[in-house]
């Protein structure tokens, strides 16, 4: 029964996202690998090339309005900003202050497509969802 209700939450989940990106034109596509970095960095290309881990945290401090920016109308969306009330995995990483960002659930730069939505993990089944959060509060 449990997983009938994660089947039937993650189709919900997944068809709300469908109808969600059918919405408003998209901008400049700053996520690819030539992207404006100044979009949402505080350092130039080479800067962050040079020290990648480094990079991670040279962010504008408006991060997470600049993605709601051109991603903002895409249906159900997880609060940014936040403290998580669970330990997350090294797969999801918070920002600098350890608050759930946009980033730490998908991915920035295309690095991998695998799970549809940049999604850094699998949630075909609820399963990046249920890395933090019980069924019963997706309900």
């Amino acid at each position: 029964m449990r997983a009938r209700r994660i089947l039937v939450a993650s189709l919900i989940l997944a068809a709300l996202f469908a109808v969600a990106r059918a919405g408003k034109p998209r901008g400049p596509d700053v996520h690819r690998l030539d992207g404006s970095c100044d979009a949402c960095h505080t350092a130039d290309a080479a800067t962050l090339h040079q020290d990648p881990a480094r990079a991670a945290t040279l962010l504008v401090e408006d991060l997470e309005a600049r993605c709601n920016g051109c991603h903002g109308d895409e249906g159900p969306s997880h609060k940014t900003g936040m403290s998580p009330g669970k330990t997350t995995p090294d797969a999801l990483p918070l920002s600098g202050e350890g608050k759930v960002t946009c980033a730490t659930c998908h991915f920035m730069h295309g690095e991998s497509d695998a799970f549809d939505n940049f999604c850094r993990l699998d949630n075909r089944r609820g399963g990046l969802c249920l890395t933090c959060h019980e069924l019963s509060e997706l309900q």
